[in-house]
């Protein structure tokens, strides 16, 4: 045992930070640090004495080399886990006919089991293998291995790159590998590009909870994957992802088309903005990060797209504090080839809500949170944004500034304007109705004029007599000639049945009464 080596007592893993003896006891100790922090007993000291140093604390013991699991190469492992021997075959038989018997029905029909056993017991014939929880630290020999895809190393006790390099050089065929739950030690720069050609046909690395640490540490990894299409770095306590689009470890990345950083701490914008500079990005899971707000460029007009995630088509972005859902749809509708969108209904409204306000904001969108977006919900999501932000766009519509700064909030709007039209003539009319209409009264004798407003339903009787106060008329004058002058056809029309309002002649607003 070796400091850095990764080590397994009972169900429990850890890695050895101490090898050597205590003062004042017998013989060798091991000290560990333990992969489920909860389990440690300190960081390392003993007696007022530091060992060593565990990364979070108390996250350390010391033991006795005999409590240690026996290794294993993972040759050993897949023999042990699926080469069928005869004895397990008699078991396996007389445990199925037990069963038989104890239900008293034919249910289980023991054919066939030689040739179960033979199948499995030919190596070259696996495809997918798992040995996780093993207690492999080294390949062994894996040449019978010839047609292995998929090999699931993950909760092992696989330490460094070069042992995982020596596994995956003996299995050409081998394209995708699950490490998940193992500490490795970075390699030293000179390893980097023979083992770069060790990994050339891996396509796929899980790596979730591998304790990582950065963004930084992932890129300088991926410099040994010179094929990654899939990266799964789920769990490792990423913080912030930096700008690396000039540097020489991006190129690492520049075929990732899956990219999974779940469960992570990624909070801010920025970092979002900065994955956006992968190339090759198809497929982004970022549920659980923390992530509060998405922003990409402020300058980009409503009829434009972003020159970041240039083809990202799918993003996750469940469990994640987003404070504004109508802001972050109105940002995602910046990626241009973007098709599938994964986020948790807003809680303030309906799901219903939810779903008309990122359906009718994101043009591209085919799937919302595994749901087919039919063309007529997108028709109503679009005609919901459509009523919803009317008033609005009638308020900013001839100032051109607050126009522009509309459209940016909503970039949808103007969209949805070309198919369904100006929402002006849709609107309620909120200006109160008014009873009263502004009138012109004309003395026809004396030329004297006088506006006054008057109800609609006045009757011509009652405007007769307003008309002698109003003009100091004498009250034994015989009744007066009423007429509504209608300018546009120059004519005078005679207003003759005084019981009658002046709604029954249809006068309007403005309009002139004749009295002689």
């Amino acid at each position: 045992v070796e400091r850095c080596v990764g080590v397994k007592v009972g169900q429990h893993f850890g890695t050895v930070r101490y090898v050597g003896e205590i003062p004042n006891t017998e013989g060798e100790w091991i000290g560990i640090e333990w992969d489920d922090p909860d389990r440690g007993k300190h960081s390392g000291s003993v007696n007022g004495v530091q060992y060593f140093q565990t990364r979070l604390p108390n996250a350390g013991s010391m033991i006795r080399g005999e409590k240690l699991t026996k290794f294993q190469t993972l040759e050993q492992a897949i023999v042990e886990k699926y080469i069928v021997t005869e004895n397990t075959l008699r078991v396996d038989s007389e445990m199925l006919r037990a069963v038989q018997k104890q239900l008293h029905a034919s249910l289980f029909e023991i054919v066939g089991m030689e040739k179960i056993g033979v199948k499995q017991s030919n190596l070259q014939q696996l495809v997918d293998v798992s040995v996780r929880y093993c207690p492999v630290n080294a390949a062994g020999d894996l040449s019978h291995f010839a047609n292995l895809q998929m090999l699931d190393v993950s909760s092992t006790l696989l330490w460094n790159w070069s042992q995982v390099g020596n596994i995956v050089e003996q299995i050409p065929s081998l394209h995708e590998l699950n490490l998940s739950n193992n500490r490795f030690v970075d390699p030293y720069e000179e390893q980097v590009g023979p083992l770069a050609q060790k990994f050339k046909n891996i396509r796929k690395i899980i790596l979730k909870n591998c304790a990582l640490g950065s963004w930084s540490a992932v890129v300088r990894l991926a410099r040994l994957w010179p094929a990654i299409e899939y990266l799964s770095v789920e769990q490792n306590g990423i913080e912030f992802v930096d700008d690396q689009l000039n540097g020489p470890h991006i190129l690492a990345l520049s075929r990732i088309k899956h990219l999974d950083l779940q469960n992570n701490a990624i909070r801010d914008a920025q970092s979002l903005h900065n994955l956006g500079h992968l190339p090759a990005l198809e497929e982004l899971l970022l549920n659980g990060n923390g992530l509060r707000e998405i922003r990409f460029a402020d300058d980009c007009p409503h009829n434009e797209k972003v020159d970041v995630f240039r083809n990202l088509r799918t993003i996750y972005l469940r469990d994640n504090p987003l404070q504004d859902q109508c802001a972050v749809f109105n940002e995602l509708d910046k990626l241009a080839r973007l098709e599938q969108v994964m986020v948790d209904p807003d809680p303030t409204v309906s799901y219903e809500e939810t779903v008309a306000r990122i359906v009718g904001s994101i043009a591209g969108l085919r799937v919302f949170n595994r749901s087919t977006i039919s063309e007529k919900l997108r028709r109503d999501s679009e005609c919901d944004m459509w009523k919803l932000y009317a008033n609005q766009w009638v308020e900013v519509r001839n100032d051109a500034q607050r126009l522009k700064a509309f459209f940016k909030t909503h970039r949808m709007y103007p969209r949805v304007m070309e198919r369904l039209g100006s929402p002006e003539h849709f609107l309620p009319d909120t200006r109160k109705a008014s009873n009263m209409i502004q009138l012109q009264l004309l003395n026809e004798k004396t030329g004297e004029r006088r506006d006054k407003k008057v109800p609609k339903r006045i009757n011509l009787q009652t405007l007769q007599n307003l008309i002698v106060k109003l003009f100091a008329l004498p009250d034994g004058d015989p009744s007066l000639g009423l007429y509504l002058l209608d300018r546009k056809r120059k004519v005078r029309i005679p207003l003759e049945h005084h019981a009658k309002s002046l709604d029954f002649y249809s006068v309007e607003d403005g309009d002139t009464i004749v009295f002689v």
